[in-house]
């Protein structure tokens, strides 16, 4: 997959074009975007993705402080790569473009700048100023620019809509097993191993502390969870714990993300960490010495390889 940072260098030949944020890159968006392959193949075209960055709501502080990422713009890229798209347009968002409505957005970006054959869109796909989401002022557009459309209908899994929105709240409820099967794949987090308090050695379960590659990304609620983790390209089992270390500091402010990986011993520091949410263990709780911990956490330790077995049988 190519990737390029607005249009200029852009070039392809029959585009089949779709639009948006594509947070999470769920089942739905993997629906259409399936559409959009298929369609190029069809055409002996190649399939284009616009996408924008930063987040329009941050360059127009519109509720930015409250904005929560499925996935950073590194995650998503890579997600994209994975589904066989050809190519990836980030947009830089600014008001300019905010300041566009949906036809001067078609001449400007698809008709002059990408040369589009087909608009693929989501159900509720709405873009431009004006925030055009009647279909047929689409097929009005793509009549009069020279063009082919079609949508997808909405994608339900388990009876659940796979929308960005949906999954979110899936995911603050502690309902990881349901995200994930809207998502289409594991939640994941990556960020880069740094110094922490070493009291998982004191334990005997030593830990990797987490920092966040993207500071807005959505972070499960405190507690335990089973995962997976995945370091230079190697994946192994693990335990993830989400809070405060109210056990041994009731005080304590700043929230931490760390990781206990089974079966370990290396020294991991500073090197980069993906981690997989499997299933939610338990809640963070505060226990009245370390003894009683250690016993929580070889009780959370069988719980999470017995998930992790279950799970990912070869």
């Amino acid at each position: 997959m190519k990737v390029y940072s607005g249009l200029k260098n852009f070039s392809a030949k029959n585009p089949v074009v779709t639009i948006g944020m594509f947070d999470g890159l769920h089942a739905g968006h993997r629906v259409l975007l399936q559409q959009v392959i298929e369609k190029a193949r069809g055409l002996s075209g190649e399939s284009v993705i616009i996408s924008f960055w930063p987040h329009p709501r941050i360059v127009l502080n519109k509720g930015a402080d409250e904005l929560r990422f499925l996935t950073s713009l590194e995650e998503k890229t890579r997600l994209f790569s994975e589904t066989g798209i050809d190519h990836l347009i980030l947009i830089p968002f600014t008001k300019d473009i905010a300041d566009l409505t949906a036809k001067m957005f078609i001449t400007e970006f698809l008709v002059e700048g990408v040369k589009l054959n087909h608009l693929a869109v989501g159900y509720d796909h709405r873009f431009g100023k004006d925030r055009v989401s009647n279909y047929k002022e689409y097929e009005k557009y793509a009549e009069e620019f020279g063009f082919t459309i079609s949508r997808i209908k909405q994608v339900d899994v388990g009876g659940r809509h796979t929308s960005s929105s949906t999954i979110r709240k899936l995911l603050l409820n502690g309902e990881i097993r349901n995200a994930n099967r809207l998502l289409s794949y594991n939640y994941l987090l990556t960020g880069r191993v740094v110094g922490g308090m070493k009291l998982g050695r004191k334990l005997g379960y030593p830990t990797a502390n987490i920092e966040l590659q993207e500071p807005q990304k959505l972070v499960p609620p405190d507690g335990v969870y089973a995962c997976l983790v995945t370091i230079v390209g190697k994946r192994y089992e693990g335990m993830l714990n989400i809070g405060y270390r109210p056990t041994f500091n009731d005080k304590q402010k700043l929230r931490s993300i760390e990781v206990h990986i089974f079966d370990f011993q290396r020294d991991i520091y500073s090197e980069e960490i993906l981690v997989e949410f499997i299933d939610r263990i338990r809640d963070e709780k505060k226990f009245a010495g370390i003894e009683e911990l250690k016993g929580q956490l070889r009780d959370d330790e069988q719980k999470t390889r017995k998930i992790l077995k279950i799970r990912f049988l070869p």
